[in-house]
Formats: C-alpha cells, sequence, structure tokens
C-alpha cells in the first residue's frame, strides 16, 4: 500500500499481517480524500482505530495540520511508529482503546476517521459514534468505515449524511455536523 498523493506521495505504508486487520483498499482511499479534498489542509485529524495510520498519514500528506493517532494494539502501534518514521513531527500517537481516549479528549478535531473492526456489535458503533460528536467541531466531519453487510447504525440528530456509497465490501459513510 503506498500514500496516494501530497508530500508523501508513494511513500510506502506498511501493513499488519494478521486476520483481524483489513488495510483499506487504494480505491476507497481516494475516493475519500477526494469527496474532502479542500477541507484537509490546516485541519486537526482524528483517526480512531488507526491501525497502520494510512487515512491519518494521507491526511498528513495533503496538508493536515496535525493528526492524532489512536490505537489498542501494540503491534498496530509498532507498524504506525514504523510508517510515520521521518515524517515531519506533526502528529501524535495515543496508545488507548477509543472509548477510553473519548471519555477523556477535550480537543476538537475537523475531521474523525472512524474504521473500527468489522465484527464489533453496532450497539458499541452506535455509542461511540455518538461520544465522537463531542471531539468533531462544529461543521466538522465523521468518516465510517464499515463492512457493507453491516447492520444499520443509529445515527445522533447532530449529523447529516453528506456521502454513502459501497465499494465491494466496503461501505463508506461521510457525515457532516450540524
Amino acid at each position: 500500500m503506498r500514500i496516494l498523493a501530497g508530500n508523501y506521495k508513494s511513500r510506502k505504508i506498511n501493513t499488519i499481517n494478521s486476520p483481524n486487520t483489513r488495510p483499506m483498499m487504494s480505491k476507497v482511499r481516494e475516493s475519500i480524500f477526494n469527496s474532502l479534498q479542500f477541507k484537509i489542509p490546516d485541519s486537526d485529524i482524528l483517526d480512531l482505530y488507526a491501525g497502520s495510520g494510512s487515512l491519518g498519514i494521507e491526511a498528513l500528506s495533503r496538508g493536515a495540520r496535525f493528526t492524532t493517532f489512536v490505537e489498542k494494539s501494540r503491534d498496530c502501534i509498532n507498524i504506525l511508529e514504523k510508517n510515520l518514521k521521518g515524517l515531519d513531527n506533526n502528529y501524535k500517537i495515543t496508545n488507548l482503546s477509543v472509548d477510553a481516549f473519548l471519555a477523556t479528549s477535550i480537543n476538537k478535531y475537523e475531521i474523525v476517521f472512524y474504521d473500527p473492526p468489522f465484527n464489533f456489535e453496532t450497539k458499541i458503533i452506535d455509542n461511540e459514534i455518538s461520544l465522537i460528536g463531542n471531539s468533531i467541531s462544529d461543521s466538522g466531519y465523521l468518516i465510517i468505515h464499515r463492512h457493507s453487510s453491516s447492520e444499520s447504525i443509529q445515527l445522533p440528530k447532530f449529523y447529516k449524511i453528506s456521502k454513502e456509497k459501497n465499494y465491494g465490501q466496503s461501505n463508506i459513510l461521510i457525515l457532516n455536523k450540524i
């Protein structure tokens, strides 16, 4: 996998070799970033369930001001640190579960990437999506990656669907906080 555009274009992104992780296809990442292209520069980004960091790193490459990566798995953090090596120091890696991070975070982000494991229960997803609202700035965006056959999620009233599209097994939902 490689960074698609920006300052670090074509730089390799290492991934975890585990059945519990799944790298996002390049065409899915490209579609997400095409939708957000004018919102990324100078934005603060939150990458939840960061994994290898492909979404947050792509945002940094395209001019994001700062990215916070939240990941609980030590194996993923090791790969993430390797992927971030040599990049400008405008990021932070937080080794916490997403719910613990959201319960204590006071920062606001313009864009939040939310890519939980496909096998998560929908009630956990619904709860975390609601909590994420406290971390998104007014008019900010939440990008959700789910399996296309996943149960429907319950969106709080402070989100408006900006775009929804399926790419094979991936369902991408771009929400705007209103």
